[in-house]
């Protein structure tokens, strides 16, 4: 205990902590009250006439325990409290309305200064503490409109507060009910939030994610320095902030599996290092369905095509088949003198004379018919051509097995030349009467991609610049190398596309080809196909003069 300077005792014990903002629900407004709590009334009557000017009421009491029962039903704003009354002390009432849970602000106004009990009264949350002197009454109406601001102030701070609170419940109840998984990292790839669908796509739970860095945690060890490029291009030069910039990678879950995921990710704070907000999404089933969708149009192209890969077909298979009907009657008359000598044989053998004779006769007289030189030699060239036939048949299904099959999507080393060349061989009946074909195919190093997808690309160009061309025209195909990519380019001397048009052609379902033509997916596949390069593709074209496709495909390839 520390004896004031009243020769009373203080007790040192401070109450539950004096939060002066947990009485919110009191918000000052004109008709607010001041609770005077003075036992003197010519010293109450004194207080009140210099606050009369204050736009609130003013209430009086002259002993503590009269200010708590005023005060368990009505509301005050401020106190302004005597430190002596007759029945208690000015800080057991304070204390009182601590245990009672009622903060207030609280002005203690007493005659004799005590620093012991300033402290005290400080400690306890008391905005200040007013001697009664000569200067006393001029002076405190200044302090209490700074006390009443200062009430104002806390209060519209502690709702500001509080309204943060409830934006931050219901940002991270959203976060945490979004199908995509939510990450917050430095740009170093350091996870700073985790939300639940993140845990559901990485099998990471939050604990085990935070602080981590996702570029070691969940990305292939393959694919890490090419993410940190990436993650890095989401930052400005002047690292001002960016705004939903998609990435596709591949990524790693908890159980080693890679699947593909897309990442929109924005920068939530400039400067440096840089905070990442990203939504992550699994596009594995996109995957599957963009395959499947590949493979769909490229069978439907292939139907298409039907018709004009059968004449390929027939041209060969009639030559074949009529070649073989000629080399089935040569065998007949082979088959004949084999029979004759056979018969000459054991005439020649039995000794008998008249019927080697007779035999002789019939053999001399089919070589003479038959002219068994003009059909050795023509055996030769029979069969010289059927062998090219069957070979030209079996390209042909080669190239049709190339498009149709299934792993379309496999990524390898492949040379782009190779693939024009087998898909106008798949196309040559679509292009040979409309068009003829000048092609420039450069030297061009093999790069990493997608064959059979890059085929149906090629094949779909090829289709539409012969479909293009009313009656007879050209089509120029052209590669070349640069020393950071390689340009394809497929023109025609068509009829051209609008210039209002030329911004849809890679709209999934537009097309320009009457109905029953054409599906409209063709040329928005190839815009995708050409995405998953890290490359891509423009058109220029004018009405009556033509069209361009040109593709440029990054040298290094795509990435797995």
């Amino acid at each position: 205990m520390i004896q004031s300077a009243l020769t009373e005792p203080i007790d040192e014990t401070i109450p539950p902590k004096y939060d002066r903002c947990k009485n919110h629900d009191v918000v000052i407004s004109p008709g607010g009250t001041i609770l005077i709590i003075e036992d003197s009334n010519t010293q109450a009557r004194i207080i009140e006439e210099s606050l009369k000017e204050l736009p609130l009421q003013i209430h009086c009491t002259g002993s503590g325990h009269e200010a708590l029962e005023w005060l368990k039903v009505n509301k005050a704003v401020l106190l302004l409290l005597d430190y002596e009354l007759p029945d208690m002390k000015g800080i057991e009432i304070i204390d009182e309305l601590a245990r009672q849970g009622q903060y207030l602000e609280f002005l203690v106004m007493t005659a004799r200064g005590s620093e012991t009990v300033a402290v005290q009264m400080m400690k306890r949350g008391a905005v200040d503490y007013l001697i009664k002197d000569d200067t006393f009454t001029s002076l405190l109406p200044t302090i209490v409109e700074r006390a009443l601001k200062k009430i104002k102030s806390e209060q519209i701070l502690e709702i500001a507060q509080n309204a943060l609170k409830q934006a931050e419940k219901r940002t991270r109840l959203i976060i945490d009910s979004a199908a995509d998984g939510f990450i917050s990292m430095w740009d170093d790839g350091t996870i700073l939030d985790w939300n639940k669908a993140a845990e559901r796509i990485f099998g990471w739970s939050y604990k085990d994610a935070i602080e981590k860095n996702l570029i070691d945690m969940m990305m292939p060890e393959k694919h890490r320095e090419a993410f940190k490029d990436k993650l890095f291009e989401l930052r400005n030069e002047d690292h001002s902030l960016t705004q939903n910039k998609l990435i596709e990678a591949t990524a790693l879950n908890k159980s080693g599996q890679e699947f593909p995921i897309e990442i929109s990710a924005s920068s939530a704070s400039e400067g440096e290092p840089c905070v990442l907000n990203a939504f992550i999404r699994d596009i594995s089933n996109r995957h599957m369905l963009e395959s499947q969708l590949i493979q769909s149009e490229k069978l439907a192209s292939l139907g298409q095509l039907a018709a004009g890969v059968a004449h390929e077909i027939n041209n060969p298979v009639g030559f074949v088949k009529s070649n073989v009907g000629t080399l089935c009657e040569y065998v007949d008359i082979f088959t004949q003198l084999l029979s004759l000598y056979e018969e000459l044989s054991q005439a020649i053998r039995s000794g008998d004379k008249s019927q080697q004779d007779q035999l002789f006769k019939q053999i001399q007289t089919v070589r003479e018919e038959e002219d068994l030189t003009d059909i050795l030699e023509d055996v030769k060239e029979l069969l010289t051509e059927s062998t090219d036939g069957l070979i030209r048949v079996t390209e042909i299904v080669q190239n049709l097995k190339s498009f149709a099959r299934l792993d379309e999507a496999s990524i390898k080393e492949a040379n782009i030349n190779d693939g024009i060349t087998a898909t106008m061989k798949v196309v040559w009946n679509e292009l040979k009467y409309k068009s003829e074909i000048v092609t420039d195919l450069g030297e061009i190093p093999d790069i990493r991609c997608s064959p059979g997808q890059l085929n149906q690309v090629f094949m779909n160009l090829l289709v539409n610049a012969a479909q293009a061309i009313p009656e007879r025209g050209t089509i120029s195909i052209k590669t070349e190398a640069t020393d950071s990519e390689i340009i394809i380019s497929i023109s025609d001397t068509g009829v051209g596309i609008p210039e209002q048009e030329l911004s849809q052609i890679f709209t999934p379902f537009y097309t320009t080809k009457p109905v029953g033509q054409g599906t409209g997916l063709g040329l928005s596949i190839i815009y995708g196909i050409i995405q998953k390069h890290n490359g891509n593709i423009s058109v220029e074209s004018e009405v009556g003069t033509g069209t361009k496709f040109t593709i440029r495909l990054p040298l290094e390839g795509m990435s797995a």
